[in-house]
């Protein structure tokens, strides 16, 4: 197998939330009177970090995403995900990597404590060397925080693959010098994947399969 190491993204990827989220916005529609989205419409549009969204479909000159949007989409998101499920074969991946001999590690743009207590309530925080949250709830970056989860392995760049669903995994993958594969059925419309030089798994069992058997490659 090409890697030796595996940096996961968590929402979307591991879990899925997608639908969580669409709900959450769309109690922010409604609080501002704006029509509703869907989930296609959601992926269609979605961009990490995630303010880069929100300037699609509010006037951030009249309502502030750091000081209202974001904190009202959190209250309601934390009250929702305790019933979002791990992403299908996101445990079979965990343990074919940790069989395989693979360390692993989470780099998310969910805040540092809420992602330590969803990994510890779905039971798969003991397959991680490394779990690294965000330090505010704004979704920002991952760029350095990749690079440093390399830099804690100790490893080259190119032994370590990142598992994403956005094109902001992309970025952060690349800007730390290790290889991505995208998952298509996550935050982020296949479309919108497919415009990055990585491969696009339709699944997080397909873009395992590329990993233990193709070595990454399509």
């Amino acid at each position: 197998m090409k890697y030796t190491h595996i940096i996961w993204d968590w929402n979307g990827t591991l879990i899925d939330d997608v639908d969580i989220a669409v709900h959450a916005m769309n109690a922010l529609f409604a609080a501002y009177h704006l029509p509703p989205t869907d989930r296609g419409e959601y992926r269609s549009l979605m961009e990490m970090p995630v303010r880069s969204y929100y300037e699609k479909v509010f006037d951030l000159a009249a309502v502030s995403f750091e000081e209202t949007l974001s904190p009202l989409f959190n209250e309601i998101y934390d009250r929702e995900v305790a019933r979002a499920p791990l992403a299908p074969g996101a445990r079979e991946a965990l343990t074919a990597f940790r069989d395989a001999g693979c360390r692993q590690a989470v780099v998310s743009a969910c805040e540092q404590t809420r992602l330590e207590v969803l990994l510890r309530e779905r039971g798969i925080d003991g397959y991680f060397a490394l779990v690294s949250g965000a330090g505010d709830l704004l979704a920002g970056s991952k760029d350095e925080r990749a690079a440093a989860a390399i830099r804690f392995f100790g490893v080259r760049p190119q032994d370590v693959v990142f598992l994403g669903d956005t094109r902001h995994d992309f970025e952060a993958a690349h800007a730390a010098g290790a290889d991505c594969i995208l998952i298509a059925n996550g935050h982020e419309a296949r479309e919108l994947l497919e415009r990055c030089p990585a491969p696009v798994a339709d699944s997080l069992p397909d873009a395992a399969r590329l990993i233990l058997e193709g070595g990454g490659t399509l």
